[in-house]
Parts: C-alpha cells; structure tokens; sequence
C-alpha cells in the first residue's frame, strides 16, 4: 500500500469513527431521555450480553487471522482463489452461528435467568434475547465484508458503517417507541446490521470478491487460520468474560445499575477514542518501523515521546472530568427519563472510572508494542491479572456498595495489570528506557491540578448564577472547562514541557489531511 493510500485510508476511518462516536453519544442521550437508567435499559443490556460476547470472537478471528491469509492468497495465487477463501469462510461462519443461535434460542431462558432476578425481568431480557440473536449472523458477515474491503483499500463504505448503524437504530426509536419501547432498539439494531450487509454486497463484487456456495473442511488455510486467531481468541476471552461478570454482578443491584455504569463507560470512551486512540494510532507505525529496522535509541525516543505526550493530553481530561463530572453528566443525558437519581448514579460511576482515561490508552500503546513484536504472552497474563482481580474485588465489594464497587473494582483491577505492563516492559527491556522523569509527571499533575481547580472554583464562585437554567449551566460549564484547558497549556508552556509542540503536530496531523499527508511522504 502507498503512502497516499495510507493516508487517504486513516483520514477517512478517522471521519467515520468520529462521526460514529458523535452518532453514538446522540443515540445514547435518546436512550438515556426514553428509558434513563431503568429496568428497560438494563434488561436490554443484559440480553446484548450474550450476542456481544460471541461477537467479539467473530472480529477478532476475521481481522487478526483472516485477513493477512486472504492478502497472501490474492498476491501469491489470484483473486479468484482468495474469492473462495473468503466464500469458505463465510459459509462455515455461517454454520457455526447458525448452530450457535440455535442453542441459544434453546436454552434462552436459562441465559436470561443469569441475569434476571424476577419473572418480569426475566420475561423481557428472554424477549429481547430473541430479538438480538438474529443480529450476530449478520453483524459478523458485515463485519467479514468490510475487512475485506479495508485490505484492498477501500475504507469509505466500511468508515460510514456504524454511522448507517446508529441512524437506523435512532429512527426506529423515535419513530416506534410509543408503541414498542425497548423493543424498538433492539429490531432497529438487528435491521442496520442487515442493512449493513445489503450496502456492501456490490461494493465486494465490484471489488472482484465473488461469494459461492463453496464449503470445505480440509482446506490447509482454515489450520492456518485458527493457529493465527489462537493468541486473540485467548485474550478475547478473558476480556469477554470480565464484561459478562459486569453484567452479572449489576444484575443482581437495584434497577438502573447496568444502565449508569454502561452510560458513564460511554462518556468516558469519547476522550479515549478522540485523542487517546489518536495519539496511539499516530505513534505507533513510527515505533514499529525503528524497531524493524533495529534502530533501538529513535525507537526509545518514539515510545518515550509518545507516553509523554499521551500524558500530557489525558491527564488534564483527566482532572476536569472528575471535578466536572456531575456536570458533564447533567449536560449529555439529564432530560426525558434520565432523572436527578440516574444522573446522580451515572456520574458517581464517571468520577470513579475517570482515571481510566490515562490508563487505558497508554495500556493500549504497551499492549501494541508486545504484539508488534510477538510477545503474545505479557498481554494475555495482564488480561488474566485484570479479569482475576476484578472478579475477586467485585465479590467483596458490591455486597458492601454495590454499583459503585463494580466502579471500583475496575478502576483497581486496571491499575494494578497496567503496572504489571509497565515493570514486564522494563524488565524484558532493561536496555531501552522508557524515559519519564518523575520531574516531568509532576508538572503535568501540578498544571492540570491548579488550572482544574480554579476552573471548577470559577464555576461555582462566579458563574454558576451568572445564567439560569440548564442551558444556561450548561454555557457557563462549558466556559469554566475551556479557561481552564486554555490555562493548562499556558502553565505547561511556562514550564517548558517540549512535547507540547509534538502533541499538537500529532493530532493536527490527524485532524488535518493535508498534514497528514505531508507527513507521510516526507
């Protein structure tokens, strides 16, 4: 692939998944103003457990073990070859999920027992389960297509897919609530999964992939493929089975609780997604490229530089979406159904997890860097110290705070497998340095500590009661964060933080096509 491919192609995924996240949030303050944080939000979250869980094993197969094998195919063999791969694949999926869906529907009552503790409850997570298990069939040959597509550099129709998605869902909330409610969610998901599927079918012809019935066992590449997916579908596992203990341990809480915790995680992935993925997806080929071709001190630099810079954008979001939580809550989803209860109990959880918007992208760049050079195993065993300890906090602390231990756990058990990550990078790395003083971190704290707090004091002290109403708190909210933000960088420019100016080359390299691409070719 050329460097204009590469940089047409990031450009557009980029568009798309910032539209999606923006489609998404919208989606979600509809959901949070029809059904707030509720039985009706919670038992459908319960039923999307199950096909959710299943579904992560799909992608990561198609996209870690599959793709690289049909590239292969259609360089070394021809395209009609890689054609049957790729129907072979499709219609043994086809196969599994199809049996797969059918035991669920099986045995549907007892998955939606694990989640219900009451007939009615019960009766509605079965109902929505039914609803929902159609969508994994065609949520994974969406899922098939576009990566497909995204290997012979087409990206604009896979980018806008879960746009497409999330303006299906929307329509058929607003235009069928009355007379469905939760309902109506559930069959707009599985309908834009459907559609999904429809859009691309001409697109992956025109491309020269052509579906057959074509079905084989003894193919050599189907051995190949699961020996590829094998160190994903280890690591999905664990993960998955975290997100089911989730969901388990809020089943059992007082209604709502599923609901905020999945709201505050929500809002939180905004600033992950936005600048932490960003920064991550920025740094990373640069850090590959030194390391393939062995010039150890510029990889160092690279991964050093980038963890500082992850740090200096995420801690000051940090600082601000903890002070401002309430706020920020109040903002996005307090209206309709969302109550003064659901904003007090999704922001509580906010506040909890808002670290996690540090941790989590700089986790990412770490576990990136193992699998580039294919140490499968230190990501597997964090996965386990995660799972383990969230699991073993959550048993001990719901019974004692309920939701806000299932907050808690997560934010404890990420800490604790991220430093695993950390010193594990160190000690299989003792000749490279990761190459962050501790003068450094304290005067990014120091900075997002003094310019978050005079901004919060800003807000409570003079202009809370400048503007009545909630869009008047709303504007001042607003006003308060941006002086702080804009006091932060002033801070952090007096005291002569150097990776400011790479920050901001990085993310206007992102923002701006026309940078990006400069940046590429030169």
């Amino acid at each position: 692939m050329n460097s204009k491919a590469i940089v047409s192609g990031a450009v557009i995924l980029f568009v798309g998944n910032l539209l999606s996240s923006f489609l998404g949030l919208f989606r979600e303050v509809l959901l949070a103003a029809q059904y707030g944080a509720d039985v009706d939000m919670d038992s459908y979250l319960f039923a999307n457990a199950v096909p959710s869980i299943l579904l992560a094993f799909v992608t990561s197969v198609f996209l870690t073990g599959f793709i690289p094998l049909f590239i292969k195919a259609r360089v070394h063999q021809s395209a009609e070859e890689a054609s049957l791969m790729f129907s072979n694949t499709v219609n043994w999926f086809i196969v599994i999920i199809l049996g797969i869906i059918g035991i669920c529907y099986a045995f549907s009552s007892g998955l939606s027992a694990i989640f219900a503790d009451n007939p009615a409850v019960h009766e509605k997570v079965e109902h929505l389960l039914w609803i929902l298990l159609p969508g994994m069939l065609f949520f994974g040959l969406s899922y098939a297509q576009s990566t497909v597509l995204n290997s012979l550099n087409h990206f604009t129709l896979p980018a806008l897919l879960s746009v497409l998605n999330n303006i299906v869902v929307i329509v058929f909330m607003v235009l069928f609530h009355q007379s469905m409610g939760i309902y109506s969610v559930a069959v707009g998901y599985v309908l834009g999964n459907v559609l999904q599927v429809v859009v691309q079918i001409p697109v992956v012809r025109k491309k020269g992939v052509r579906y057959r019935f074509y079905i084989r066992i003894k193919d050599e590449y189907l051995r190949k493929l699961l020996t590829m997916s094998l160190p994903i579908i280890t690591l999905v596992l664990i993960d998955q089975t975290m997100v089911f203990a989730s969901r388990y341990f809020s089943a059992y809480l007082d209604a709502g609780s599923a609901s905020a915790i999945n709201y505050a995680n929500r809002i939180l992935m905004l600033p992950v997604t936005l600048f932490g993925t960003a920064m991550v997806s920025a740094t990373y080929p640069s850090a590959v490229q030194m390391w393939t071709e062995n010039k150890r001190k510029e990889y160092n630099t690279i991964v050093s530089t980038g963890i500082k810079s992850l740090l200096l954008i995420l801690i000051p979001i940090f600082f601000f979406c903890m002070l401002f939580a309430t706020n920020i809550v109040q903002a996005l989803l307090e209206r309709g159904a969302f109550d003064e209860k659901a904003t007090r109990m999704t922001s509580t959880v906010f506040l909890v997890l808002s670290a996690a918007i540090v941790i989590m992208p700089v986790r990412d760049f770490f576990n990136k860097l193992f699998f580039s050079r294919g140490q499968f195993k230190t990501p597997i065993t964090y996965s386990l110290i995660y799972t383990a300890g969230f699991v073993t906090s959550c048993f001990i602390l719901v019974p004692l705070i309920g939701y806000i231990g299932i907050a808690v756990s997560t934010i404890g058990s990420l800490t604790v497998s991220f430093a695993y990550l950390v010193l594990t990078y160190k000690r299989l790395n003792k000749g490279e340095t990761i190459g962050i003083a501790f003068s450094y971190f304290m005067k990014i704290v120091l900075s997002a500590g003094v310019s978050s707090g005079l901004a919060y004091g800003l807000y409570w002290e003079v202009l809370r009661d400048l503007v009545p109403g909630k869009l008047g708190d709303l504007i001042v909210t607003v006003l308060a964060i941006g002086a702080g933000f804009a006091l932060y960088f002033v801070l952090v420019k007096m005291l002569k933080v150097e990776e400011v100016n790479f920050v901001w080359n990085k993310l206007s390299a992102k923002f701006q096509p026309g940078r990006r691409r400069a940046a590429a070719e030169g």
